[in-house]
C-alpha cells in the first residue's frame, strides 16, 4: 500500500471534520467551514480512493480508517463541544461577570437585541444600558436574556435553531435540561 496525495487529502479532511468542533459554540462561521469543507475533501478523496486505482485490500484498509474516523468523531463530539463552550466563557470571562453583575441585580425579564433594550421597569440607569449594549457587541451575541432564572447569551441562531450558554442562577439547576459547563454556566 503507497501513501499519496488522496491519502493525505482524505486524512486532512477527516482531520478538518473533527476539529470543526471545537469552534461550535463559540464561532459558528467557522465550525460551518471546516466541517463543510471537511466533509467535501473527505468524500471526495474517499471516492478517488475507492473508485481509482489501486487493491481491494487497500481500499478495504482506507474505508475502516474512515470508519474509525467517523467513530473517533462521534465519541470526542460532545467533548469538543463543551471545551468550544468553555473556550467562549474563559476568553470573555470579564465582559460575561460586568454584564451578569449589571442584570443579575435587576428585577423582572430584561432583553438585550441588537442595539434595544426591552424591561418593564425603568431600572437600567443610562450608563448600565450603554455597558450593556457595548458588552453585547464585544461578545458577539445576537441576544442577552435576563429572566428569573438566569441569564441567557444567544451565540447563533437560525429560523428555530438556537445555540447559547446560559447563566443560571435558581437552585433547580439538576431539574434543567441543560448540560453543565463550570460554575453556574450551562448550554
Amino acid at each position: 500500500m503507497t501513501f499519496s496525495f488522496k491519502h493525505v487529502g482524505l486524512l486532512i479532511g477527516l482531520i478538518s471534520v473533527i476539529v470543526s468542533f471545537t469552534f461550535f459554540g463559540r464561532q459558528q462561521d467557522l465550525y460551518d467551514i471546516f466541517l463543510t469543507g471537511g466533509l467535501l475533501i473527505s468524500l471526495i478523496f474517499f471516492l478517488i480512493i475507492f473508485f481509482g486505482k489501486g487493491t481491494s485490500k487497500s481500499k478495504l484498509i482506507w474505508t475502516v480508517i474512515v470508519v474509525l474516523f467517523i467513530v473517533l468523531q462521534r465519541l470526542t463530539e460532545p467533548i469538543l463541544i463543551d471545551s468550544s463552550y468553555r473556550i467562549y466563557i474563559r476568553q470573555n470571562e470579564n465582559i460575561l461577570a460586568d454584564i451578569n453583575n449589571i442584570l443579575l441585580h435587576k428585577t423582572g425579564d430584561i432583553t438585550i437585541l441588537n442595539d434595544s433594550i426591552t424591561h418593564k421597569y425603568d431600572q437600567l440607569t443610562t450608563y448600565e444600558s450603554r455597558e450593556l449594549i457595548k458588552g453585547q457587541k464585544k461578545l458577539g451575541t445576537y441576544l442577552i436574556s435576563k429572566s428569573d432564572k438566569g441569564i441567557y447569551y444567544g451565540l447563533w441562531g437560525f429560523l428555530d435553531v438556537r445555540l447559547g450558554i446560559i447563566f443560571l442562577t435558581d437552585n433547580t439547576k439538576s431539574e434543567n435540561n441543560y448540560r453543565h459547563l463550570t460554575g453556574n454556566w450551562f448550554y
